[in-house]
């Protein structure tokens, strides 16, 4: 479960980015980070898996070269690491954490329930931006998918052992995710139809939830006034089941396939936000400014 928020504060920002399949939309969505995080007075923690340390190589120097007033690296080889009570002056001075892409349940079997673990909570719920980067922003959710088996190979559409749920961070509870794998999607295999099948079977055994898609590129940021903001590249599936009727999920039987009424399906770009209390979506605000550098010469007068 997220921290409770101490008097006086207000919960930071949590974004959840889809792994980029570019060196510039990564770019975007890190500027993303890096602004909610301070920007120019940012204090950066990195969090890489323990198998590849060296990955965080690249985000110390392109955090330094955003002049980031600081960048440090925390890797947790072992839970006995992670029990460790000195790597808490580390999340004191950080106003932003970044986990970085790895394998959800390795990080949650060295991370669950640890000191660091709970340093990561507290930190958000003090106002602190936490971001996580690929499958890593998984791990940020109370529930996971651990395990999903691909809508080609189950007999059904939705099939009740399509999933499996192991337990997150815990800083958002009302959120499920879905994270495109850019070695595997492919033009001819898109990412949100092979996650709507996973995302709709997790909001029929949990419609509290909220199923969110991410395709590479793209990223949300949830915000303490329960407002989720889309940003990047690329689109966002959301699916919404507070509204579903009525769904068999609940008659075990292992060959009949899931039926579920009333669920809401949102596609979403950049600009959009989502509502969690209200569960409504807003378009983007009209503006002036202009979307990228380089004039409208359609528009011209001469």
């Amino acid at each position: 479960m997220p921290a409770l928020v101490p008097p006086g504060f207000t919960r930071g920002p949590l974004l959840l980015m889809g792994l980029p399949a570019t060196e510039l939309a990564e770019t975007r969505l890190l500027q993303r980070f890096w602004t909610d995080a301070g920007g120019y007075g940012a204090r950066i923690l990195i969090i890489p898996t323990a198998t590849t340390p060296q990955a965080a190589k690249k985000y110390v120097d392109l955090f330094a070269s955003w002049e980031a007033a600081t960048v440090n690296v925390l890797t947790v080889e072992s839970r006995a690491e992670a029990q460790q009570p000195h790597h808490q002056p580390l999340f004191d001075n950080a106003t932003g954490i970044l986990v970085l892409e790895g394998n959800p349940l390795q990080f949650i079997s060295l991370l669950g329930g640890t000191l660091v673990a709970q340093a990561i909570r507290r930190a958000n719920a003090r106002g602190k931006t936490v971001a996580g980067l690929g499958r890593g922003a998984s791990l940020l959710c109370q529930h996971m998918i651990a395990f999903e088996q691909t809508s080609e190979n189950s007999p059904t559409f939705l099939h009740r052992r399509l999933i499996q749920f192991a337990p997150g961070l815990g800083l958002i509870n009302r959120l499920v995710l879905d994270v495109a794998h850019v070695e595997v999607d492919t033009p001819h295999r898109p990412h949100l139809p092979m996650a709507l099948s996973t995302l709709l079977t997790a909001v029929a055994y949990n419609p509290f939830l909220i199923g969110v898609g991410l395709e590479p590129g793209v990223g949300i940021a949830v915000y303490a006034d329960s407002t989720v903001d889309v940003f990047g590249e690329g689109s966002v599936l959301l699916i919404d089941g507070a509204g579903m009727s009525y769904t068999n999920v609940h008659e075990y039987k292992s060959e009949t396939p899931i039926s579920m009424l009333g669920v809401k399906l949102h596609v979403l770009g950049g600009g959009y936000t989502f509502n969690l209390d209200e569960r409504t979506v807003q378009q983007p605000v009209a503006s002036d400014m202009p979307t990228t550098a380089v004039p409208d010469q359609s528009k011209s007068s001469f």
